[in-house]
């Protein structure tokens, strides 16, 4: 029967409660971008992004499926080649003194940051069958280029992506994002995971432990203010995933 590799995760967040910052550093620069992530770095080495394929083929770093939200472009980001996604304006819509931050590629982003950085990489996918096997097979083929194995944890909302990664390279680490308001009275074992991410407002005592008893750290996500980050440790949570990991720094360090 398949166990979590929890020692190894336990290994790999050290410290806990682990700061992780989300897209970045989202509170303080345009998500996903390459400074989010650097503003980001004075804080944390730990961060949460989010990737999918572009139309040439590059595992590039966005949350939405369409860049209408976070450039000055329009249309889904599937249609663009990656040349084309990086003349758009990523910066503006947070601040003007982000004009022309680009959508970096997911290699980029990794090879940017530190060699110690942690990355939890959220996969993207519309549910389509054969994108879902070409973001595994991409994936895949850059975390052994980079041999990230012991710098990364994969996660989505799609659990047979999940699953689709746990094929292709089964050593790689894990977890299941759980939509808010969402149970977790499903066979999610089946998908052998690592970890469970869910909506901060799951995270009771009784659900964090449930899952420590199956070997399963617990990660809820996105975890903004000293009240939420007072009960989440108090409940056991292996991390917090936050816009603003200057602000948890600091609380983390005042609670020493």
């Amino acid at each position: 029967m398949f166990q979590p590799r929890i020692e190894r995760l336990k290994t790999i967040l050290g410290k806990t409660p682990t700061n992780i910052g989300h897209r970045g550093a989202r509170g303080l620069a345009p998500e996903n971008t390459l400074v989010s992530f650097l503003v980001g770095s004075e804080s944390t080495r730990f961060f949460e992004l989010d990737t999918m394929l572009c139309a040439s083929g590059e595992l590039v770093v966005i949350h939405d499926f369409t860049v209408d939200r976070t450039t000055d472009g329009k249309g889904k980001v599937k249609d663009y080649k990656y040349r084309a996604l990086a003349e758009l304006d990523a910066g503006s819509f947070f601040d003007e003194a982000f004009e022309g931050e680009q959508i970096p590629t997911l290699s980029q982003v990794i090879q940017t940051l530190p060699e110690n950085t942690v990355f939890d990489i959220e996969l993207k996918s519309e549910g389509n069958a054969e994108e879902r096997k070409s973001l595994a097979q991409t994936l895949v083929k850059l975390i052994r280029k980079l041999k990230l194995q012991d710098r990364i944890w994969v996660s989505s909302f799609d659990w047979e992506l999940v699953d689709l990664i746990r094929k292709e390279e089964p050593e790689v680490l894990r977890g299941l994002l759980v939509e808010k308001g969402d149970s977790l009275n499903k066979d999610y074992m089946d998908y052998e995971p690592d970890l469970i991410l869910p909506h901060l407002s799951a995270c009771t005592k009784d659900f964090v432990q449930s899952c420590l008893e199956k070997s399963l750290l617990v990660i809820p996500y996105t975890t903004n203010t000293e009240e939420e980050w007072t009960k989440l440790i108090g409940v056991g949570v292996a991390g917090l995933i936050t816009d603003f990991p200057d602000q948890l720094a600091s609380f983390l360090e005042s609670k020493k």
